[in-house]
């Protein structure tokens, strides 16, 4: 049995793949067959998030297009829900999700955005992050947090 793929645009016939059944190798350039799951889901946003919020007793990620596609989740049990375990379970599900995503898209993450039942302030000096207190913009991702979970420095994080 003779099995041809094509994964991208610009084939053509004359590829001296005669099988000698009379097959042909399809549609002279016609789109390629695309890649399974290849860029699913879907978005026409250009903004994507990481979302974390607390659900009972676990710190939950999210990694969340402007028009509500989700593209990866993961989530962490705290032991207890004071500011230090709770900035380890963002830590941890925000390297979990951003190692989810789908390959280029870690670099394309616009923010991160936290729902911690107001205790966004205290986390994120637990990270070792400076907080502007009272404003939109709460941080941004440094460095040494860039290196931890992969999202790029300079990355606002705000309060949702």
């Amino acid at each position: 049995m003779d099995l041809k793929f094509t994964f991208s645009g610009g084939g053509s016939k004359d590829h001296g793949h005669d099988d000698g059944h009379g097959h042909d190798d399809g549609p002279s350039g016609g789109p390629g067959i695309p890649l399974p799951f290849a860029g699913a889901p879907s978005s026409s946003s250009g903004v994507l998030e990481m979302r974390v919020t607390i659900e009972g007793d676990e710190v939950v990620c999210d990694g969340l297009s402007g028009d509500g596609v989700s593209y990866a989740r993961s989530s962490k049990r705290a032991a207890e829900l004071s500011p230090a375990a709770i900035a380890a379970g963002v830590r941890s599900t925000l390297a979990r999700t951003g190692a989810a995503l789908p390959e280029p898209l870690i670099e394309s993450v616009t923010g991160v955005v936290l729902a911690l039942d107001g205790r966004e302030e205290a986390v994120l000096g637990e990270l070792g992050l400076p907080v502007s207190a009272g404003s939109e913009q709460l941080s941004t991702v440094d460095a040494a947090l860039q290196a931890r979970v992969g999202i790029s420095a300079g990355v606002p994080i705000r309060r949702a």
